[in-house]
């Protein structure tokens, strides 16, 4: 498993992804899309490929030098349940340890499955 920061050679793997999933059109439909591919390199995003192939990647907002938090999550449905969500979130928590770390999800289930702890609407990412 290799986990880059985001680069623009990084876009067409991140969007064809995403596209396969309609519960991410948000971000992919014709009215969004050009803005998304924007907004992918002016945030704290990473890529992570796993033999080679795109595996996922992890979007984040920085928030006045006091917070970081998670916007997207996203695992290639192939290689869910092999640590590439995890490994991501470790990444983030690891170049920014001075920084609280928080994620916004619609995925509960998962950042609890994780141990992370509920503060208002988002999880606090901890070690």
């Amino acid at each position: 498993m290799v986990i880059f920061r985001y680069k623009p050679e990084h876009e067409d793997a991140v969007i064809s992804a995403i596209k396969e999933d309609p519960s991410w059109d948000i971000f992919t439909n014709e009215k969004a899309i050009d803005n998304y591919k924007k907004s992918l390199g002016e945030s704290i995003t990473y890529v992570c490929y796993e033999h080679g192939e795109f595996g996922g990647y992890l979007r984040a907002l920085l928030d006045d030098g006091f917070a970081i938090y998670i916007s997207e999550l996203f695992v290639v449905p192939k290689w869910r349940n092999r640590t590439i969500g995890r490994t991501l979130i470790a990444r983030v928590k690891m170049d920014f340890r001075y920084l609280t770390v928080y994620a916004l999800s619609d995925e509960d289930a998962y950042y609890e499955k994780l141990g992370y702890r509920r503060v208002g609407s988002v999880y606090e990412i901890h070690e």
